[in-house]
């Protein structure tokens, strides 16, 4: 067994320190960059210097909710979505945690943290959670939590509960809007540990592991990060349940804005 399956096992998560180069962290992130100035420029507004933080700030001050729309998007891009399947998370599976064959379940999201950037009565972190419900697809399955920017204790760190892994699924939980929390007398006086990580480490936690955002942290800082997850094609119940998954395919078929495209807009790209 290696060291981090063993870790993993025993802790309910593992860090794979400088596991994705440092290059394509960095691209990454001026992928983004290069999206939050396109909005800027698309409705007119300007940010204060020249760092995504300043950018997000500007967006968010000048159209909360196309400032939304926006982070929603982000996953989708190219460079986010490549990052978050990079052929060494892969690598470290097969090596690591001895799989074969992967699943893709979905849900596939970034997640920003800034105290200048909440947003008023929606998303600020996750509350204590589990992702198996969110997935329900092999018993080994991992979340990839990967940080794009360094990550300490004051950084807006996920936090973890070590060995929670072992209770299984908590049903002791309440519906909120960003999905099942689970009570805080369900888990009493556990121990929170932060998890400090660097652009280029990866925390790999089980679908089991109790974690949460903290949401306090140095208010001058930004946290941008991506989670994804993993399921093992061999894991028997996964097998015998034909792979599921909890996220489901749907197709948007209403028209988002009306009457676009026009004939002119046609004609001016194809001619």
């Amino acid at each position: 067994m290696s060291e981090e399956l063993e870790t993993l096992r025993r802790d309910g998560f593992c860090i794979a320190r400088g596991l994705l180069p440092k290059a394509d962290v960095t691209a990454t992130l001026d992928s983004v960059h290069r999206t939050i100035r396109d909005q800027l420029r698309e409705i007119g507004a300007t940010a204060s210097g020249n760092d995504l933080h300043g950018a997000l700030r500007a967006l968010h001050a000048a159209d909360i909710e196309r400032y939304k729309r926006v982070l929603g998007a982000l996953w989708r891009k190219a460079e986010v979505s490549g990052l978050m399947r990079h052929p060494a998370l892969f690598g470290f599976l097969r090596e690591a945690f001895g799989w074969t064959d992967v699943f893709l379940p979905g849900g596939e999201v970034a997640l920003l943290m800034a105290a200048d950037l909440k947003i008023p009565g929606g998303y600020f972190g996750l509350g204590a959670h589990q992702d198996f419900p969110s997935v329900q697809g092999s018993l080994d399955g991992v979340v990839a939590w990967i940080p794009l920017t360094d990550v300490d204790r004051d950084g807006w760190p996920v936090e973890v509960i070590p060995g929670s892994h072992r209770r299984g699924l908590i049903t002791d939980v309440d519906q909120t809007r960003n999905g099942w929390e689970i009570r805080p007398e369900a888990l009493g006086d556990a121990e929170w540990r932060p998890v400090e990580a660097k652009a280029g480490d990866v925390v790999f936690l089980s679908v089991f592991t109790v974690h949460r955002s903290r949401r306090e942290g140095d208010p001058a800082r930004l946290r941008l990060a991506l989670s994804t997850r993993f399921d093992n094609a061999a894991e028997p119940t996964f097998v015998g349940r034909a792979y599921p998954t909890a996220y489901q395919r749907t197709v948007h078929r209403d028209q988002y804005v009306a009457d676009f495209p026009t004939p002119e807009q046609i004609r001016a790209l194809f001619g």
